[in-house]
């Protein structure tokens, strides 16, 4: 299992504050949505220089473009990129190709696909690398969809699966079981008064360290 920590601000230098603190416990950092709507590309662009080592996620969400998205997001330092599974079959093999052509990796969001299960299986069979299952920010007061990682993991192996949205340590104990090639942690984290702690909580659920 990776970790990723989603940097999901729309304040440059608190993103900069907290990555800081906990790259040298995460594998990927992720310029998170936010941060792109309010500097666009050069947010990836400022985290590949500042951490030229660590493997950089660029959650761009795609939803139309999906090859000439992806290779922006390579144009620009990312390592992995996001599209979204609710968008057109074009798109994704678009983004798929983009991945291939550029020796980086593409991550489909399953963020409201309703059939999760039979896309997921199509979407890996076109090539993509991983399959996240994400609970909106604005569904996790009522919802937490971690546990399918479980029935996608049956399907196409654990090792093209992620997960996001509300992960805390409760529920790192469900996926240390089912290991999953990339947890992604994001308020839990980021949004502690003590980031460092909490991440050192993430990793001792995840991997008893």
């Amino acid at each position: 299992m990776r970790l990723q920590v989603a940097l999901d601000f729309d304040d440059m230098q608190q993103c900069l504050n907290v990555a800081d603190c906990v790259n040298a416990y995460v594998d990927i950092l992720e310029c998170g949505t936010d941060l792109l709507v309010r500097y666009g590309m050069d947010a990836v662009k400022t985290l590949r220089e500042r951490y030229p080592q660590k493997t950089i996620l660029c959650d761009q969400k795609i939803m139309d473009g999906g090859h000439y998205f992806g290779c922006m997001a390579n144009d620009f330092g990312a390592d992995i990129f996001t599209v979204l599974g609710v968008s057109a079959d074009e798109t994704v093999k678009g983004a798929i190709a983009a991945a291939r052509e550029r020796n980086i990796q593409v991550l489909v969001d399953m963020c409201s696909v309703p059939d999760y299960k039979a896309r997921a299986v199509q979407i890996r069979s076109w090539g993509a690398d991983y399959i996240c299952i994400h609970t909106p920010t604005d569904q996790q007061a009522e919802y937490s969809f971690h546990e399918h990682v479980g029935e996608i993991a049956d399907l196409i192996g654990a090792e093209h699966c992620a997960v996001a949205g509300g992960i805390d340590p409760q529920r790192c104990q469900y996926l240390r079981k089912i290991q999953p090639e990339i947890v992604i942690v994001g308020s839990f984290i980021t949004y502690s008064n003590d980031p460092l702690q909490a991440v050192k909580e993430i990793r001792e659920a995840l991997y008893g360290e």
